[in-house]
């Protein structure tokens, strides 16, 4: 009777502690995420920059020098999900400012600091058509 009850008490410890495959933070098949723990990517620089901001992972604070500042006037400017939020149509290299033309012809100032400039058009990894209309 005791090994029947000893017997019983391990097969059910032992099934306490076994964890569900659903547990899997790697292994989400429902959002699209099917990796082996240990096998997930590192972010990349960019992915960090649109996640948390383009300065928040640089050694220095850097400010953006005058020749990109003048390299951004007449780019498109693309927010944090990638939606189109105006052009460039004027910098201000003293100050530091971007005059973003908004498609229904507003302006509106936006920190340097917070734009990528990239060859093809500036990146705003931190806003949104919300924010910038709002």
């Amino acid at each position: 009777m005791k090994k029947i009850t000893l017997a019983t008490l391990l097969l059910l410890s032992a099934a306490a502690m076994v964890t569900p495959a659903s547990a899997n933070w790697f292994s989400r098949p429902g959002a699209g995420i099917t990796l082996n723990i240990g096998s997930a990517p590192n972010p990349t620089p960019n992915d960090l920059r649109i996640l948390y901001g383009p300065n928040r992972y640089s050694l220095y604070p850097t400010s953006i020098s005058v020749d990109v500042l003048r390299d951004m006037t007449g780019k498109s400017v693309y927010g944090e999900n990638g939606e189109f939020l105006g052009m460039i149509a004027a910098v201000d290299t003293r100050s530091r400012l971007a005059e973003l033309q908004l498609t229904d012809g507003r302006s509106v100032a936006v920190d340097a600091n917070m734009l990528i400039n990239e060859p093809d058009r500036v990146v705003a990894p931190t806003l949104s058509l919300a924010e910038v209309t709002g």
